[in-house]
């Protein structure tokens, strides 16, 4: 898997993007995450793209990514759905109050508050761009990907010594 997502990965997810968050905001709501949602579905996407593309280009299977949407959009909805079935109806929210030391009532506030005045405007344009989006569900694919070789490397660098290990002789005859 390279690092950057190929052109083919981006272009299904221009022409199923738009679609995409709008299935999704239906299916669950845009207040509960939908957008934390979607990019998931195209997170699983481009994981398995070289498997699409395969099924694509050597078995003929031309609508294997958009079988594959599918399948990933119900598994991550149902997901979704069960993570938050502990919840109540009101959800979980989470409130910090910060005292300043001027005034004696609270002041409400958050990180993303006080980080704001120093970001960049995001333009509105570019907020849900394709390739934007590709790029970001590629990288997320990418490292997970990475991760478990790493950890595969891991484990089997580990068997192979406790092996080695056994195979030594134990203690001196004599």
């Amino acid at each position: 898997m390279s690092r950057e997502p190929p052109v083919g990965y981006v272009a299904f997810v221009a022409r199923h993007l738009e679609p995409l968050r709008a299935e999704v905001t239906r299916a669950i709501g845009a207040d509960d995450g939908a957008d934390e949602l979607y990019p998931e579905v195209l997170t699983d996407i481009a994981a398995h793209w070289g498997w699409l593309e395969l099924l694509r280009t050597r078995l003929r299977r031309s609508g294997a990514a958009d079988d594959y949407l599918r399948r990933a959009f119900d598994r991550q909805v149902q997901r979704w759905a069960t993570d938050r079935s502990w919840l109540n109806d009101d959800g979980f929210d989470v409130e910090f109050e910060v005292w300043s030391s001027q005034d004696a009532r609270p002041v409400r506030s958050s990180a993303a508050v006080r980080l704001a005045p120093q970001l960049r405007p995001v333009r509105p344009d570019l907020a849900f761009s394709p390739i934007m989006e590709a790029a970001i569900a590629w990288w997320h694919a990418y490292e997970s990907r990475r991760r478990r070789r790493w950890v595969a490397v891991l484990v089997a660098a580990t068997l192979l010594l406790a092996l080695m290990v056994r195979a030594l002789p134990s203690g001196s005859t004599g």
